[in-house]
């Protein structure tokens, strides 16, 4: 079944650090104005726009909700835009908040995403490589950077669910056409498959392992 008519964000609308969550307001399937939803609201859209599993839908969207002080209350996008909660230093598409916009897509740094295609595909070690490329770049310009166990979790965390989820179709690798107007226009391409099964939390948890694996080899290269 096709998304929502997609639609980019107004002029009063407000968006987050994340590709993906800022898909999923363009579409509708979250509000399109980007404000005052609930935490079943972002549950559900979580479910219905990237078949995430009730209990990893439920996870994310909790820790989310307690992070910035939201619960039993709503929240917008615009919440998520606090540096050092879940938005972190070495973003794949973001800046530094220290060094640049950490809000708004950098369209260099996706296709700094697409040059490390492998065979047309972003996969597990496509991100590893990323990862490495994109700490070395903040070290270097940041004299602020952050990137220790917390951030480390978070980012091989959302590697591994957006391989899960956007590659869950496709043997965990994403087509880098795919990537690319997902992460530039924020849009759920026409032809991407949504994962037939729901998308299991401790999958997720423990593939995050792997990636974490293959980024530490690359490192005693």
């Amino acid at each position: 079944m096709s998304p929502p008519e997609y639609m980019p964000p107004g002029e009063n609308d407000v968006r987050s650090p994340c590709p993906a969550i800022n898909a999923l307001a363009n579409h509708g399937i979250l509000p399109r104005s980007g404000k005052d939803f609930t935490m079943s609201r972002l549950i559900d859209a979580l479910r219905k726009g990237f078949n995430l599993g009730t209990a990893l839908a439920t996870w994310l969207a909790f820790w989310a909700f307690l992070f910035y002080g939201k619960f039993f209350r709503t929240m917008s996008l615009s919440d998520l835009h606090v540096h050092g909660i879940l938005e972190h230093d070495a973003s794949l598409s973001r800046q530094d908040d220290a060094i640049g916009d950490h809000i708004k897509v950098d369209k260099d740094l996706v296709d700094l995403i697409l040059s490390q295609k492998i065979d047309g595909k972003i996969n597990t070690e496509s991100l590893a490589k990323l990862s490495k490329i994109r700490q070395a770049d903040s070290k270097e310009r940041n004299k602020d950077f952050n990137f220790g166990w917390k951030q480390k979790t978070l980012a091989f965390g959302e590697y591994s669910l957006f391989l899960h989820t956007i590659g869950g179709a496709t043997n965990k690798e994403v087509d880098a056409k795919v990537v690319e107007i997902l992460f530039k226009e924020e849009r759920i391409p026409d032809d991407w498959k949504m994962p037939e099964t729901p998308v299991e939390l401790f999958k997720v948890l423990r593939y995050q392992k792997d990636i974490e694996k293959k980024y530490e080899e690359l490192n005693h290269e």
